[in-house]
């Protein structure tokens, strides 16, 4: 999987530079945090790595102008707020860069005709750029129920319904443990991925 060592190993120097220590401490956490999430977000809307570094370190400053807003968020839902921040972003530096270039557009229309499933869409891009061995480990680390709706959904290519009779669950339930599935499973990618280092 290709993560640039630039955001690995470092902390954007718009970060380092602030002022006031525990605002710096707290967004170091965040960036720390989700840094990955960021940079997938940007990548899969930008399509170029090196755009995508720049949308992130962008994303930071956006975060420490909006700082006393993303501390009301509740912890739960900073991931999706900040997620959300990057993806604003980088659709806005695609559309400006389409304004002003002749090119076509280099991602998806579809990216910014519909609001997507934004950690369905970073969770299956880190899940694709994995190491096949990595993510047979991860599925080992889950729960059976957790390995079987991965399965259905992606090795037999099943619809929610059919998915939902076999679980014995509701049909618009599907989706919603197919969600914490797949975040059980990129959590334990990621630290498998820690590990490594």
């Amino acid at each position: 999987m290709f993560f640039p060592k630039s955001l690995l190993f470092t902390i954007p120097i718009v970060i380092l530079r602030m002022e006031d220590e525990d605002d710096r401490q707290f967004v170091t956490e965040l960036y720390q945090k989700y840094k990955l999430n960021m940079y997938y977000m940007a990548l899969r809307i930008v399509k170029d790595p090196h755009i995508a570094e720049d949308m992130v370190q962008e994303s930071c400053v956006k975060i420490i102008q909006k700082l006393d807003k993303i501390k009301a968020v509740e912890i739960c839902k900073r991931r999706s707020y900040i997620v959300s921040l990057v993806r604003n972003t980088s659709v806005n530096y695609v559309v400006k860069n389409k304004r002003q270039s002749k090119y076509c557009f280099n991602a998806d229309d579809e990216v910014l005709a519909q609001q997507p499933d934004l950690d369905s869409d970073i969770e299956e891009q880190l899940l694709r750029d994995c190491d096949v061995s990595i993510v047979k480990k991860g599925l080992m680390k889950l729960s059976e129920k957790d390995r079987t709706i991965l399965r259905m959904r992606y090795f037999d290519d099943l619809r929610d319904g059919d998915i939902a009779k076999y679980l014995d669950i509701r049909a618009n339930s599907v989706r919603y443990y197919l969600t914490l599935a797949r975040r059980r499973l990129c959590a334990c990618i990621q630290e498998l991925n820690g590990d490594q280092l």
